[in-house]
C-alpha cells in the first residue's frame, strides 16, 4: 500500500535555524508572514549569510512534503533542502552541501 508525505504547517516550521556548508554558518527565522508573491513565507536573516550559503535573492520559503524550499521574489526555488533525519541537506544525492538544522533552544 502507498502512502503519502504529509505536507508539515508553516507554524510547525516557523523559528530559528542554522545554515552550515563547510564550516562557515549563519542563521536565519522562518516565519509564519505570508509572502504571496513568492508563494510563501517570508524568510528573515539574523546573521549575514554568505552567497555559498544562501543566495542573495532568497526572501522567502515554503515547506513540502520532503523538505523546505528557499525561495526568490517571484517564487521560484533558490535552493531546496531535503528531509534527513533531523536536519535538512541540499545535496542528498552527493551526501554533502549545506546543511539546514533548527537552532536549539
Amino acid at each position: 500500500m502507498a502512502s503519502s508525505l504529509v505536507l508539515p504547517s508553516a507554524g510547525s516550521l516557523a523559528g530559528q535555524w542554522v545554515i552550515t556548508d563547510k564550516g562557515v554558518s549563519c542563521r536565519v527565522r522562518l516565519e509564519t508572514q505570508e509572502m504571496s508573491t513568492a508563494n510563501g513565507y517570508a524568510l528573515t536573516l539574523l546573521t549575514p549569510c554568505p552567497e555559498q550559503l544562501l543566495p542573495a535573492s532568497s526572501v522567502a520559503w515554503r515547506p513540502a512534503p520532503d523538505g523546505i524550499a528557499l525561495l526568490a521574489q517571484d517564487g521560484s526555488s533558490t535552493v531546496f533542502f531535503s528531509r534527513e533525519g533531523d536536519h535538512y541537506r541540499s545535496d542528498i544525492w552527493n551526501d554533502t552541501g549545506k546543511i539546514l538544522k533548527r537552532k536549539a533552544g
